[in-house]
């Protein structure tokens, strides 16, 4: 896929990572949309953006509800006419062991929860690029915070197979990014997931694996 104009959508736009892939899909000439709760950091994120060629549109969502998603994404098409990629950023936690005493009762809500949220951005995206009629790619990315013994890099492969086999047919890719070592986020680590994201968007025949950053 080329990059220069494609509509790229990023979750978690106002967390660090999610602002450093942003700073390069704008530099390659992509229309780049950032998606998160936070305001603040959304706005430092989409400011930082302004420098390069491509475009930004920061939308603040009220919530991780799946009515809150979809008046997202419903946005982004009337502003776009589509999308061409997502670059889902999954921000969960440290997946616990099953006789920790320092577990809480609500895990599995939040586990729950977490797995929902991003199982609907990926559904909505997905319903768009199937509108689009244009070959279109899902990135399932684990957040440059996590380390491999998380609840991410647990689902993340078995997603992206699922997914990449259900969506073959309507000409959409899935890929995903992990990290492969455990250590604290880095510069580093954000070039390495950044890279992996541009070779899985430009690669027509990358589908249903997974690349590891090492940092």
């Amino acid at each position: 896929m080329k990059i220069d104009s494609a509509v790229v959508v990023i979750t978690a736009g106002g967390s660090p990572s999610g602002r450093a892939m942003a700073e390069h899909f704008c530099s390659l000439g992509a229309n780049v949309v950032l998606l998160d709760t936070e305001w603040p950091a959304l706005r430092l994120s989409a400011d930082q953006c302004r420098a390069y060629s491509g475009s930004v549109q920061p939308i603040c969502l009220a919530n991780n509800e799946p009515d809150s998603i979809r008046d997202a994404f419903t946005q982004v098409t009337q502003l776009f006419g589509g999308i061409d990629v997502l670059i889902n950023h999954w921000q969960g936690d440290i997946l616990p062991k099953l006789f920790d005493s320092n577990n809480q009762w609500d895990t599995p809500k939040t586990l729950s929860d977490t797995t929902s949220q991003y199982f609907l951005v990926v559904q909505r995206a997905a319903e768009c690029m199937q509108q689009r009629g244009t070959p279109g790619v899902i990135i399932n990315v684990a957040g440059t915070h996590l380390t491999p013994d998380t609840v991410a890099n647990a689902m993340i492969g078995g997603l992206t197979q699922r997914w990449a086999k259900e969506l073959s047919a309507l000409k959409i890719r899935v890929g995903g990014i992990v990290p492969r070592h455990r250590h604290q986020a880095s510069s580093g680590m954000d070039d390495e997931f950044i890279r992996n994201a541009e070779y899985i968007v430009s690669n027509d025949s990358f589908n249903g694996r997974l690349l590891e950053a090492s940092g």
